[in-house]
């Protein structure tokens, strides 16, 4: 396959809500993640001064590009905290338009957002003024799984509000992280849009990565849960290194992340969160089930301590398998039920926004 020889494609890693924290990025880094986002932030928490502000936001002195995603639904209130960002050593800010949580979406934030058009482009509108020069994205899903003209029409009206780059998950809120990748929407909107398209949904692997590139033509495309415990998913999709991280080579980096952690957090907030971020490089490479069971117990780092010794110990008869196994990506294109979207207009004279 032609794409299989491509070194052209970028990739991004996704804002990751509990995850996409410096150690998280670091760790990606060192693996060839040249593009990344912090976690999300909640424009409310972040005006009112959360306690938490501080870790979402925090950015390493060494570390390359770095854009920060907003939450919220309140034109003024993502104003403010577009105010407050613009101050802040952020590449660029991206607004939440695809978070399909439950307690987001009643509030009309998130994946619910562009229900209600006119009022996700006020948001769009507020926080391009705010950032007085500095680019501001969207990440938004698939409106209709097999009609790809609102998706498509959605996206031309965020661009003319201002947007420069879109990045659409394949996958409508309903289904959440499952099922097929809408590759035939996305394809549809990059060919109808003059700004960057960047796609998302299912990328767990190179063959994932080069399989979502071809089908949509996108030249980037973000990584997210695939990097969960695998940062050295990025080695594979740069570099083409498909083996898997020496047993090693996987305790350095987990002891290094954690550490990272607890220079972020303090001790008993990174070991609380940490938990899921041992267990996850552990998960589906052949440690065995009482390690994995071990790591609900860390509550200190002397806990920690002792638990990676005995993960030392506990090397796999052969390298760590593959990360976590799953059946290849599966992309659905416009035939089989989805229209094909009118060609985009002409763009009239000043189309457009440039700060």
């Amino acid at each position: 396959m032609e794409t299989a020889t491509r070194t052209d494609l970028d990739w991004v890693l996704a804002p990751l809500a509990g995850y996409t924290d410096v150690a998280f990025r670091r760790a990606c880094r060192r693996h060839g993640c040249r593009t990344a986002y912090a976690p999300l932030i909640d424009a409310c928490a972040l005006v009112y001064g959360n306690r938490h502000n501080r870790e979402i936001l925090a950015r390493g002195p060494d570390e390359g590009w770095l854009g920060v995603q907003l939450l919220g639904c309140d034109p003024a209130m993502m104003a403010r905290a577009a105010a407050l960002l613009r101050e802040m050593a952020f590449d660029a800010i991206d607004i939440n338009m695809g978070c399909p949580v439950g307690k987001v979406m009643r509030k009309g934030a998130g994946a619910a957002l562009p229900r209600d058009a006119e009022l996700a482009l006020r948001c769009v509108e507020a926080v391009w003024r705010e950032s007085r020069g500095r680019p501001v994205s969207v990440k938004m899903r698939v409106l209709v799984e097999e009609d790809s003209e609102p998706t498509v029409t959605f996206a031309r009206r965020l661009e003319e509000a201002g947007v420069s780059a879109l990045t659409i998950h394949g996958r409508t809120w309903k289904r959440v992280y499952t099922g097929p990748v809408a590759a035939g929407t996305i394809r549809a909107v990059r060919e109808a849009l003059r700004i960057p398209v960047v796609a998302n949904g299912g990328i767990f692997s190179r063959a994932d990565g080069l399989r979502l590139a071809q089908a949509t033509g996108c030249q980037a495309l973000m990584v997210a849960r695939g990097a969960i415990g695998n940062p050295w998913i990025f080695r594979e999709l740069v570099a083409g290194q498909v083996a898997p991280p020496s047993h090693e080579e996987l305790c350095e980096t987990l002891r290094e992340h954690v550490e990272g952690m607890v220079a972020l957090y303090g001790e008993g907030a990174a070991l609380r969160e940490g938990r899921k971020i041992i267990l996850a490089y552990l998960c589906g490479r052949g440690y065995h089930r009482s390690l994995r069971a071990s790591v609900s117990k860390v509550c200190a780092l002397a806990d920690f301590r002792e638990l990676f010794v005995r993960i030392q110990a506990d090397a796999p008869p052969a390298a760590p398998a593959s990360y976590r196994s799953r059946p290849p990506l599966e992309v659905v294109g416009t035939a089989g039920g989805c229209r094909t979207p009118t060609p985009a207009p002409p763009p009239a004279p000043g189309a457009g926004r440039e700060a």
